[in-house]
């Protein structure tokens, strides 16, 4: 009997620490409804009345003085008008080849005919001394210029390396259109 109870006490002793390992789990679905706040006031922006617009009329610029290119832009210097307005540089670089100094890039052309003129490339040094520089032209030859994109070329004339300096697209002659 002692042996029966010994063996109860011991198997409901394992039954006990093999229970106290598991742990179950389910997974239960809530259907509620979620809580709705009460609506709140919200505060409307009221516009506030502003102060009339105040009308500027300018008369219009006349005179032997007051002249515009045909596209009806104000000339306000004749020598660089063209140049300033409708000439964009890109896609420049420079590089040496045999010994020498070139410069090639784009033109581009902005006016509604072609522009014809002159224009050099300057290379300065950290003193701001013309320490090179080359005539931009066409493969044509001149810098008569196209509406839209035009190669250009220089050939550079430096006794120095120009290649880290800064550099300055500078017109020699006006440009006007052709």
């Amino acid at each position: 009997m002692r042996r029966n109870i010994l063996i109860f006490c011991i198997a409901s002793l394992l039954l006990l620490l093999l229970g106290y390992g598991c742990v179950r789990q389910d997974a239960w679905l809530s259907y509620s409804t979620p809580e709705t706040q009460a609506p709140t006031a919200t505060a409307f922006h009221t516009l506030s009345p502003t102060r009339e617009p105040i009308t500027v009329t300018f008369e219009p610029v006349q005179g032997e003085d007051f002249h515009t290119d045909r596209r009806g832009i104000p000339i306000l210097d004749k020598e660089t008008h063209y140049f300033t307005y409708y000439l964009a540089f890109s896609d420049l670089r420079i590089y040496e080849e045999d010994g020498y100094s070139y410069l090639d890039g784009i033109c581009t052309n902005s006016f509604d005919g072609t522009l014809s003129g002159e224009a050099r490339v300057c290379f300065y040094d950290g003193d701001e001394k013309l320490v090179g520089f080359g005539q931009l032209h066409t493969a044509e030859g001149g810098l008569t210029l196209a509406v839209g994109a035009n190669r250009i070329y220089a050939e550079i004339l430096s006794e120095v390396n120009i290649q880290q300096l800064t550099f300055r697209i500078e017109q020699t002659a006006p440009f006007n259109p052709s």
